[in-house]
């Protein structure tokens, strides 16, 4: 019996989540599954309630130093699986538990543009890279972000698939041609259209890729060429954007605000994780030369309280007012911050100069 569900993401900026929409489909294989229908390289991270989980667990195992288990709750999450555009990877294996299960996927940063989101509305915390967390309680206080994850009603014991779809309805074949389309994008190679068929165009692009690496020149589109592309995309994403550079031996935690002059133009959003003596990417793609960015951050110490140097805070700030939430939180405009039920910061401008890339030191 093929049972599961199909989700469907919608668009957002870069770091936060937008709602998705279940509908019921399925699979064929005895554990929980993860299926990508869409063209994107997507990463999904599970959560699962400790009373009702299955005894093994097939996510990526967390590295111990990155991830510490905390808190004495009895949920956890784990993550990140990468599920490459037309695959499928298990994200449970063994007996399921009939009930509630939670889902969250999120296409790679090395896509350029937005980020696509499949979210819900159930928070549990997560890091950037792999982890494995107990707890969903107070993330950001435990030095956690957090997601809000896609609630799945599992009825079967033995096989279950979630599949996560775009608006345009690839088939699993389709999935993986849109998504080495998408991806040959992002290394540069031109391409009118990304919409699942391997036409002429599309096998010229794959084979002029396949020319600058050590691929034999096929046109064919396969997970080795994915897995290349991916590489490439990576090297393209690490030409431009706005860094923030965390030179202290603290979390930092940061926001950031984008805008063209106008209120309407203009979006706070946040928070965004900087580990200790780290790099996080704060804005992906290049950045414009005729956009204001803005940035505001605070560290924080090991129980989620703020750092102070002497009788001073550490918090970089500014001189420009942006609304902000304590939750992770996206903008639009600046104006009447209070009466709009949001908090308020002041942002220091970030001088870029002009250049596609920079590099911001949190010292």
């Amino acid at each position: 019996m093929r049972v599961g569900h199909q989700i469907f993401a919608a668009l957002a900026l870069p770091l936060f989540a937008a709602a998705a929409l279940l509908m019921g489909t399925g699979s064929a294989h005895a554990d929980y599954r993860f299926c990508n229908a869409t063209s994107y390289v997507l990463e999904g991270a599970v959560g699962v309630h400790l009373d009702e989980a299955p005894v093994e667990t097939a996510a990526p195992a967390a590295a111990k130093d990155a991830t510490a288990l905390a808190g004495g709750g009895k949920w956890q999450s784990k993550g990140w699986t990468r599920i490459l555009p037309g695959d499928c990877q298990s994200i449970i294996s063994g007996t399921l538990t009939r009930g509630d299960y939670y889902v969250f996927a999120r296409s790679i940063a090395a896509h350029q543009g937005p980020t696509k989101y499949f979210s819900g509305n159930a928070r549990f915390c997560t890091l950037p890279d792999r982890f494995e967390i107990t707890g969903r309680e107070n993330c950001a206080l435990r030095g956690y972000n957090a997601h809000d994850f896609i609630r799945v009603a599992v009825k079967s014991t033995g096989d279950w698939t979630t599949t996560f779809r775009e608006p345009r309805d690839y088939s699993l074949k389709q999935a993986q041609i849109a998504g080495a389309q998408r991806l040959l994008k992002d290394n540069g190679l031109r391409l009118p259209k990304i919409d699942g068929y391997a036409a002429k165009n599309t096998r010229r692009a794959v084979e002029a890729f396949q020319r600058t690496t050590n691929i034999a020149v096929t046109g064919d589109i396969d997970d080795d060429l994915i897995d290349e592309l991916i590489k490439g995309a990576v090297k393209e994403q690490a030409k431009s954007g706005l860094n923030l550079c965390n030179k202290t031996p603290y979390l930092v935690w940061a926001a950031i605000g984008v805008g063209m002059g106008k209120d309407d133009d203009e979006i706070s959003s946040g928070w965004i994780r900087v580990p200790p003596k780290a790099c996080t990417k704060a804005i992906k793609d290049k950045l414009d030369r005729n956009t204001a960015y803005y940035v505001y951050a605070e560290a924080t110490d090991d129980k989620g309280g703020p750092v102070w140097r002497g009788s001073k805070r550490l918090y970089w700030h500014g001189k420009e007012a942006f609304c902000t939430k304590t939750t992770r939180f996206e903008i639009r405009g600046r104006d009447a911050c209070a009466a709009r039920g949001y908090d308020e910061r002041a942002f220091m401008r970030v001088p870029t100069d002009g250049k596609q890339l920079y590099d911001m030191s949190l010292e």
